[in-house]
């Protein structure tokens, strides 16, 4: 097993990695896009990241070596990004990350998760089939509407352990105003809480 990450409070930035968790087409990587720059911290999409690494596209890992190559892949490549010795990281992990080889907790660790709850409804409407094409487990279901019901329904039990939730509406001025809330801020980026 790979090693664990520094806890949040001992992170650079007081506040930790904050991580977004959610299916896929929730938003994880526009949002973190979003926050990234409004935080001034650095922003990893962990796919991409895989995707770097490498060589090769995260349909094609799947395709060529199965889902157990690459969840172990991931777990490696994740606890890389959490211990890298930077300012604090605004991570979009991919949609089964928090359900695979303790990944949740070590994301908890790190620092503020947040999960992206959208409605199924919505999600399907965001996948258009080329969208659908790339992602390995949604197209070999063959329906994005079903196949991410049953994966919301296996995969709740570590969305949930994201220590905060955003529904439907999940801006950035709502998500910037819930993490506030949560007291997750870096010094000058947000005004202190009355």
């Amino acid at each position: 097993m790979p090693p664990t990450v520094p806890s949040a409070s001992s992170l650079p930035g007081g506040s930790g990695h904050l991580s977004l968790v959610g299916l896929p087409g929730a938003g994880k990587t526009t949002l973190g896009r979003q926050l990234a720059a409004h935080f001034n911290r650095p922003f990893l999409d962990l796919d991409a990241a895989i995707e770097a690494r490498t060589g090769r596209s995260v349909r094609e890992i799947f395709a060529a070596e199965g889902e157990t190559h690459f969840r172990a892949l991931e777990a490696t490549v994740l606890r890389e990004a959490l211990r890298h010795p930077g300012p604090p990281l605004v991570l979009a992990t991919g949609g089964g990350t928090p359900c695979f080889h303790n990944n949740m907790a070590l994301l908890n660790d790190a620092g503020p998760t947040l999960w992206l709850d959208v409605p199924v409804d919505v999600l399907a409407a965001r996948l258009p089939p080329s969208e659908v094409a790339k992602r390995p487990l949604v197209a070999a279901a063959g329906g994005a509407e079903a196949w991410l019901r049953e994966t919301l329904a296996r995969r709740m039990m570590f969305y949930t352990q994201a220590r905060l939730r955003c529904g439907a509406a999940c801006t950035l001025p709502a998500v910037v105003a819930q993490l506030a809330g949560a007291g997750f801020a870096l010094p000058g980026t947000l005004p202190p809480a009355s």
